[in-house]
């Protein structure tokens, strides 16, 4: 973000002063939104976005004091400074209470306010640049990721269509031999039909993968609510929430415990357990979901979110771990990984997401 899209709000009941340091911000290229009262800024600031506030304290209808305690009942992290003719300890203790970032005397030095400005919005646009540089690198992860969605479309379609073409070349054959009957046509129209509904639910499949997502924030408890059996225990944190796609991730974490119960009937596993937990590092948000349903083998589990891995040991459900990372990617540029553990001394497979801090809170 560049200075001309930092929007200041300069509050200073003095008119000459106010249009004075008005016109000398927006020279420096500043968005300024100048008021004479503290009411009138802060109506403004309810329905406005402000990246910087300058106000006086000693003002009519609302004081500087009162107009930040306003402000930072809505955002706690507006900077502020405070400019002021009057040297009373009580306006400065309670600039020290209302969290101010600076206090400047009057006359304002100009350089100095400058100064202040920058080392004010310094972190700001670092945050700022960070979030581009992760922005970039999350659209430069859904390139790739696009372009491997396409090659597995194209995977996914090759024997669909080779056998349409067998079938097509066999009615030709029949056709050419005057054998080709009612029966035979309508079997092999209805062989072409299965093919092409095939065709239609991968084509869905994507589709619904990579269109636009309508995001919201959703608690842990929330997400797992819908999840809950016997057999499965939670020990998560409930004050967390995730911003995204809740539907999506929803039938992600669906999905992935659907996997253990197929995992429990292929092995026959009666006394069934499985543990959601979750704790939050520096980075992450860490959601660990573990089953003891058998465990896979090392150089399945290897391959297991390969684009065209497909395992008799996964009842065939390659393509939908593969959608699952894909999605979680696409979602809140998270990464899965699976792994084989013991839960209760008991073999199994614990699926590791871990969500970056930024889409959490």
């Amino acid at each position: 973000m560049s200075v001309n899209n930092i929007n200041l709000m300069y509050v200073e009941d003095d008119e000459v002063v106010n249009e004075t340091i008005s016109t000398l911000l927006r020279k420096l290229n500043y968005s300024v939104y100048n008021f004479l009262n503290g009411e009138d800024a802060y109506n403004f600031f309810k329905e406005n976005r402000v990246d910087l506030v300058i106000s006086d304290i000693d003002m009519p209808k609302m004081n500087g004091i009162e107009l930040v305690k306003k402000i930072k009942g809505i955002n706690k992290k507006t900077p502020i400074i405070f400019t002021t003719a009057v040297s009373d300890e009580k306006y400065l203790l309670d600039s020290i209470n209302l969290g101010i970032d600076k206090f400047m005397k009057k006359p304002i030095d100009c350089i100095i306010l400058k100064e202040n400005i920058d080392s004010i919005l310094k972190p700001y646009f670092l945050e700022l640049e960070n979030k581009r540089k992760e922005e970039i690198i999350k659209e430069q992860a859904k390139d790739i990721l696009i372009a491997k969605t396409v090659s597995m479309i194209s995977h996914q379609w090759r024997q669909p269509l080779s056998r349409i073409g067998s079938i097509a070349s066999k009615l030709r054959i029949y056709s050419q031999m005057n054998k080709l009957t009612d029966d035979i046509l309508t079997t092999n129209l209805e062989n072409i039909e299965k093919e092409n509904t095939y065709l239609s639910s991968t084509i869905n499949k994507f589709n619904t993968l990579l269109e636009r997502k309508s995001t919201r924030d959703f608690s842990l408890t929330e997400l797992f609510k819908d999840v809950i059996k016997d057999e499965i225990k939670l020990d998560i944190q409930s004050n967390l929430h995730i911003k995204s796609d809740y539907e999506e991730f929803k039938n992600i974490i669906k999905s992935i415990i659907k996997n253990s119960y197929e995992q429990f009937e292929k092995n026959s596993i009666n006394k069934r357990k499985i543990l959601i937990t979750s704790y939050q590092d520096n980075d992450f948000l860490n959601i660990k979901i573990c089953d003891n349903a058998g465990g896979i083998e090392a150089e399945t589990l290897e391959n297991v979110f390969d684009l065209y891995h497909s395992d008799k040991s996964l009842n065939g459900r390659g393509l939908g771990l593969f959608l699952s990372k894909v999605s979680l990617m696409l979602l809140v540029n998270a990464q899965i990984s699976l792994e084989n553990m013991e839960i209760e001394k008991e073999k199994g497979v614990c699926v590791k997401i871990k969500i970056p801090n930024m889409y959490v809170s």
